[in-house]
């Protein structure tokens, strides 16, 4: 006696030779629409025809690697190791590596169903795999198991970044981009026409772009990092980047260098005012709140609701350079108004034209009871694997923000994170040297309009800072594989 079929809807869930095909088709329209493209070509004019063009075609490619690389990868490189790297290397072994990570799952039909492997992007140093994740799914369940999915594919680390409901993009460093990139020192702006407040540059990010720092959506930055770890470049080169407007009177600096002024002594010309201990800091504080809170009365009786930096509001930005000296190393008199003035200060002074960057070496909530009101935070190499999330914020670590693995030959290196957004981005900030803090003080406090640089060696019309900035990028264009960004993702993936 036969047996009835009792599963509902059998014949929807068979994979028959007819739908694979189809599947296949529509997943991978280029690598297909290729193969036919070659095998029309080639009834219509011959293979060995073909073949000779394909040769030439090669040849050239090669040649256009070997004279222009970045040019290349830009154009054509990335595309070719994104479809390479999407079938030999991801999609070959995808699906064993999700069952061994324990990402796969089972449907009550006892199929077995993994993550579907959408596209790859690949760049000099990183690929980026775009999964649909299955049903019931979490992104955390994949940053539980990053580690093992970097080991499966050879990768130093991998991150993950949530790209829409359902969807994610696995990140797979492949090299270490600071060991070759160079990071050259952004050109100090002379005009105040160049600076804007959303894009201060400082340096470069991972993936070989230009990163700047923003003070209109930005708004505050906590600097966490141990000694030795760049604090002072990002400082320097902020500085650096607001030049032309800290000359005009357009900027107003606010510093507090507890330390005896040893980080910020040598530009106590460009300051409006300066502390050098933490008694004086809590002067600038006050002053600083104080002269804050007259302007929003001001501009509330005047019905202004935007700020715009002018001589009469200039922007106000508050330099600390070690917030532990004044929140928890000081008299508890002290300590105490200074939370308070500067957590007011953080909360009511953004629209009035008011800004926060503060330093500290612990970024724990017993010395930095304010840290959850900076908005923005940048973790520097740090000494303890807990101080990352007290830095970045909880579970940030689990996403790839290995802030206690920053080699101490990597000064400069820090994982940034601003609110609303759920990944960390990896970037250095350019070494800021005693040299090119010299030419911002002469800079920024002459009264020329414009400002010749001396040369020290009368045999050399370039004097030595110029020197040596020249002597870097050169060095830097030799030796760097720099790709630029087109800003468009969706085109970078290769959907085969």
């Amino acid at each position: 006696m036969a047996v009835r079929e009792t599963r509902v809807n059998a014949g929807d869930t068979e994979r028959t030779p007819a739908r694979v095909a189809i599947g296949f088709l529509l997943r991978h329209p280029r690598s297909v629409g290729s193969l036919a493209a070659v095998g029309i070509t080639g009834c219509y004019i011959g293979f060995h025809t073909m073949l000779i063009g394909v040769g030439v075609a090669v040849v050239a490619g090669a040649s256009w690697a070997v004279l222009d690389r970045p040019t290349f990868d830009r154009f054509a490189g990335r595309l070719l190791r994104a479809w390479w790297r999407r079938w030999a290397v991801y999609r070959r072994k995808w699906a064993d590596v999700a069952f061994r990570c324990g990402l796969a799952s089972s449907n009550r039909h006892g199929q077995s169903l993994v993550p579907t492997l959408l596209a790859v992007r690949s760049t000099w140093c990183w690929d980026s795999v775009r999964v649909r994740i299955l049903d019931g799914q979490a992104a955390e369940d994949f940053e539980q198991v990053l580690d093992r999915l970097a080991n499966a594919y050879n990768a130093r680390r991998a991150t993950l970044r949530t790209l829409k409901p359902n969807m994610i993009s696995l990140d797979f460093q492949r090299r270490e981009p600071f060991d070759t990139l160079m990071v050259p020192l952004p050109e100090m702006p002379r005009e105040e026409s160049a600076v804007n407040l959303e894009r201060l540059p400082l340096g470069r990010d991972e993936y070989g772009r230009d990163f700047a720092l923003d003070l209109v959506g930005g708004i505050h930055y906590l600097i966490a990092g141990a000694t030795g770890a760049g604090k002072g470049s990002w400082m320097w080169g902020l500085l650096r980047a607001l030049a032309p407007w800290i000359r005009s009177g357009l900027v107003r600096l606010w510093v507090i260098d507890p330390k005896g002024g040893m980080e910020f002594g040598q530009g106590a010309e460009l300051f409006h005012r300066f502390a050098t201990d933490d008694q004086s800091g809590l002067d600038v504080t006050r002053e600083y709140v104080d002269a804050l809170d007259e302007r929003k009365e001001a501009m509330g009786r005047a019905g202004l609701r935007n700020w715009t930096p002018s001589a009469e509001h200039p922007l106000d930005l508050l330099l600390v350079d070690e917030l532990a000296a004044m929140t928890e190393y000081t008299d508890r008199d002290i300590s105490r108004e200074f939370v308070k003035l500067l957590s007011k200060a953080l909360t009511q002074f953004r629209a009035v034209g008011g800004r926060v960057v503060g330093a500290t070496q612990e970024p724990t909530k017993e010395v930095i009871p304010m840290r959850g009101l900076f908005p923005t935070t940048v973790a520097l190499r740090l000494e303890e694997a807990s101080y990352v999330d007290m830095a970045l914020g909880e579970g940030v670590r689990d996403r790839g923000a290995f802030a206690d693995q920053i080699p101490e030959y990597m000064p400069g290196v820090a994982y940034l994170k601003q609110d609303g957004k759920r990944e960390p981005l990896r970037v250095r900030a350019a070494y800021t040297a005693d040299d090119d803090i010299t030419e911002l003080v002469r800079f920024a406090t002459s009264e020329d309009a414009t400002v010749l640089d001396f040369p020290t060696d009368t045999g050399s019309g370039t004097d030595s800072a110029d020197a040596a900035d020249t002597e870097q990028t050169e060095t830097g264009s030799l030796d760097v594989e720099y790709i630029e960004d087109d800003g468009d993702d969706d085109e970078d993936f290769d959907v085969a």
